[in-house]
C-alpha cells in the first residue's frame, strides 16, 4: 500500500488546482519524491455500509479526505464510476451511473461533530497518477493537538471498485497549513 508524501500531495493539489482554474480537466502527473505516510489512511469497502477510521492526531491545518483508486479497471471506465466529469485527456462524456456516494462526518475526541459533508454528484476534485487516481470526497479543519475520527457511510453500492484496493486517506494540505 503506497500513500502520498505531503509535499507530493501538495504539487498535486496545486496541479489540480490549476488545472481547474484554466477550464482544464485532470492531467497524469509523475511523482518523484518519496513517500509518508497520512495522518491516516486505511483499506475500505466501498459496499453500502459505514467506516470508521482509528483516532488520528491533527496539527492546526486543513485536511482532505481522499479515496485512492488503483488503476485496475479499464481506463474509460473509472473516471465515471468514481463521479469525475473532467473527461481525462478530452475524449469522451459520462454516460454510465456515478457509483461512489458517500457521506462524511469528523468527530473530535469527545465526539463532538467537528465537520460533516457528503460526495453524491460528479465532480472534477481528482488527481491522475501513473498507478492511481486520488479522489477528494472532502475536506475539514484540525485544531492543534486534536485527535480525530473520521466516519465514512457509502450510501450507494460501489463494490465493483473494490477490484481498485481502494484506501481512506486523511492527508494535511501544506498550502493551506497555518502556522503552527
Amino acid at each position: 500500500m503506497s500513500f502520498l508524501s505531503r509535499r507530493k500531495f501538495f504539487c498535486l493539489a496545486g496541479g489540480s488546482a490549476s488545472a481547474m482554474i484554466l477550464g482544464s480537466s485532470c492531467r497524469s502527473q509523475q511523482v518523484y519524491h518519496t513517500y509518508r505516510n497520512p495522518e491516516t489512511g486505511m483499506p475500505v469497502s466501498l459496499a453500502i455500509g459505514n467506516v470508521e477510521t482509528p483516532p488520528f492526531h491533527v496539527k492546526k491545518a486543513t485536511y482532505a479526505i481522499i479515496i485512492q483508486f488503483a488503476k485496475r479497471l479499464p481506463f474509460r471506465e473509472m473516471p465515471c464510476a468514481i463521479g469525475d466529469t473532467a473527461k481525462p485527456l478530452g475524449i469522451w462524456d459520462c454516460n454510465e451511473e456515478q457509483l461512489l456516494q458517500a457521506d462524511w462526518t469528523v468527530r473530535d475526541g469527545n465526539k463532538r461533530i467537528v465537520a460533516q459533508g457528503a460526495f453524491h454528484q460528479r465532480g472534477m476534485q481528482c488527481v491522475y497518477l501513473n498507478d492511481f487516481i486520488l479522489k477528494y470526497i472532502g475536506y475539514f479543519k484540525g485544531e492543534r493537538g486534536g485527535t480525530y475520527t473520521l466516519e465514512v457511510k457509502f450510501t450507494e453500492d460501489a463494490s465493483a471498485l473494490n477490484a481498485c484496493d481502494p484506501q481512506l486517506i486523511v492527508m494535511r494540505i501544506g498550502a493551506l497549513d497555518y502556522m503552527d
